[in-house]
């Protein structure tokens, strides 16, 4: 629409060295105007170049919202007219190109506190060349948008966005410099600048042949204000590559990219946000790195792809973590862009399955190690069949089991910490062997009962191995054992099969106390009776003294093992006779401590 103002009709004008021009409107009706480097143009309503305006501005143009009048602060290029230059256009309100603007190496500053515009009433692509963004606007007051149509930036310039949000709604915004520092911004966490956009629209760049690290700045304030940027890293690019990148601030559900529908290898995926990127032009692969913030987005283990032929997502394979700022990144290297669909998500992946050992399980049998073993991470979560109790290891990957009877399935699966995913199961079931039945009876004998002969019952046994429970053992079928104390012993017998199986029995023997003190014997050499001996059980002291009628010591002993046989301490055979003892026994119970006589008979001394 065109419109005329009468404050200020040009025919020609040129502004040089210092010289300023300041109105409330500049409306040119087809003249040729020119601002020389030094010259500023600075108008509180709005410039309008109608007709066949020609304006060159090698100096500085300001168009302020200090003003009542239509649209103020607006730059509008109408009909046939043209703007070029390397100066400065310093606008408040919006930038309506609906003509010809050469952008050469001059400087756009929006510097709006309000929502700004850069629109067409007629599809026209402004190429600027260096857009600097700015102001002081929050919320919706904070955008730069496009409107119905597209813009570029020029070979040479470079984006400024400051803490500015650039919207390019549903239109794209080409970066045609290849330089890889030629879009910048605040990264500062809560002021941060960004590019959002809405399907189909899109932040896009061209790279350059040797490729480079490129940064895409994308976020959006839909509902919440997020800022996650990506970066695309083609260092080894032979050709010119172009990629767009958006992001979507909503689950990928929304717009049919339905999370349940993966290759299997995904066990979740992010409902909250994804992006899309795509390859436009070029061949070149690429490095794709994502940022996220894992306290509010999540934890995630893996990136994945949306493949259109296939129409779900599929895993991308080998992932690294790193860390910029305030977020955790993903990066996956060396992506081909093989596979057509633009959508990319974060995921978490179930974690590689393990695989289990099973070991042959004896019937009746404890602590039966099982293990586990697997190329990821995670907590080992095991189950077992009824038959089977778990004495240790839950959570790592070997198991201690106590297995009775009959057979089943040991299983094992993997529980990422960090996503909570689990893997695929493994499982197996154990070689199960007839275990040996220990058993056996006792039969005592001796005045104390404190000699045993034990009995073996076992069946399926190869090898025994008994504990009498006083520190001696045995590994006879069926061994005798004498107790040289007093008491109450358990007797353990275990019993192995020749497949290894173990079985185990236990029993209780008790073993008197006392004495028994014969009064005569002879020791004639005839096997009977032939040495004077105090059968006892369970002394810890012992002391015992003999002498003659006249009071001459011929024997004593502090062993109650030991068995006198007549003779004297010098070794002589003693006479036929009385003789006096002295007895001093004691057990942890009793003073068996006493004195008498005995007679010896049958001597070969008379």
């Amino acid at each position: 629409m065109k419109q005329k103002y009468p404050l200020l009709f040009c025919l020609l004008i040129a502004l040089s060295g210092t010289t300023s021009l300041r109105s409330q409107i500049f409306y040119s009706n087809g003249a040729t105007v020119a601002v020389t480097p030094g010259g500023v143009l600075y108008c509180n309503g709005g410039i309008t170049l109608d007709n066949t305006t020609a304006l060159t501005n090698n100096g500085s143009i300001t168009t302020t919202k200090n003003s009542t009048f239509l649209l103020p602060g607006t730059f509008t290029i109408n009909n046939s007219s043209s703007s070029q230059g390397n100066g400065t256009y310093q606008v408040e309100q919006d930038w309506i190109n609906n003509a010809t603007f050469v952008g050469n190496n001059s400087t756009v500053r929006m510097f709006g506190n309000t929502q700004q515009f850069i629109t067409s009433v007629n599809n026209t692509v402004t190429s600027f060349n260096n857009l600097t963004l700015l102001g002081n606007g929050v919320g919706n007051n904070r955008k730069k948008t496009l409107q119905l149509v597209n813009a570029i930036s020029g070979p040479t310039g470079v984006d400024s966005l400051n803490d500015r949000e650039l919207e390019t709604q549903t239109n794209i915004f080409f970066v045609q410099n290849t330089a890889t520092t030629s879009v910048q911004n605040n990264q500062t966490p809560g002021s941060e600048g960004f590019v959002s956009s809405l399907n189909p629209g899109t932040f896009s760049r061209a790279t350059a042949v040797g490729g480079g690290s490129y940064y895409f700045p994308t976020g959006s304030s839909v509902v919440l204000t997020r800022y996650r940027p990506v970066i695309l890293d083609n260092t080894a690019a032979v050709t010119t590559d172009e990629y767009h990148v958006r992001f979507i601030n909503w689950n990928p559900d929304n717009d049919g990219f339905l999370r349940s529908q993966n290759d299997g290898l995904i066990c979740l995926a992010n409902d909250t946000f994804y992006h899309a990127i795509d390859r436009a032009a070029g061949a070149d692969p690429a490095t794709i790195t994502l940022h996220y913030i894992p306290a509010s987005d999540g934890n995630w283990s893996g990136m994945s792809h949306w493949r259109n032929a296939s129409t779900n997502w599929n895993d991308m394979s080998t992932v690294s973590f790193g860390a910029s700022g305030v977020f955790t990144t993903m990066t996956r290297t060396n992506w081909l862009f093989a596979t057509a669909g633009f959508p990319y998500v974060l995921t978490a992946v179930h974690p590689t399955a393990p695989s289990i050992v099973c070991p042959s399980v004896c019937q009746n049998s404890a602590n039966n190690i099982f293990t586990a073993t697997t190329s990821g991470t995670g907590n080992y979560v095991w189950s077992v069949p009824g038959n089977g109790t778990i004495v240790s290891g839950q959570g790592t990957d070997s198991l201690s089991v106590n297995w009775t009877s009959g057979s089943g399935y040991v299983s094992v699966y993997i529980l990422d910490p960090t996503t909570n995913c689990p893997s695929l199961a493994d499982s197996c079931q154990p070689t199960l062997l007839p275990s040996p039945f220990a058993n056996f009876d006792t039969t005592s004998s001796g005045p104390w009962l404190n000699t045993y002969s034990f009995n073996d019952l076992s069946t399926n046994t190869s090898t025994w191995s008994w504990n009498f429970g006083d520190g001696n053992t045995s590994t006879q079928e069926s061994p005798s054992h004498g107790y040289s104390s007093s008491g109450t012993y358990t007797v353990t017998l275990i019993a192995t099969s020749g497949q290894g199986c173990l079985d185990t029995m236990t029993q209780i023997v008790t073993v008197l106390e006392g004495v028994l003190i014969p009064n005569v014997f002879s020791p004639n050499g005839d096997g009977n009776n032939d040495e004077f001996y105090i059968p006892s059980s369970g002394f810890k002291e012992y002391k015992i003294e003999i002498y003659d009628r006249w009071g001459v010591k011929v024997f004593e002993s502090e062993s109650a093992e030991i068995h006198w046989d007549g003779r004297s301490t010098s070794g002589l055979p003693c006479t036929d006779g009385t003789y006096y003892y002295i007895l001093h026994a004691l057990t942890n119970t009793k003073d068996y401590s006493q004195t008498g006589f005995l007679t010896l008979i049958g001597s070969k001394k008379q």
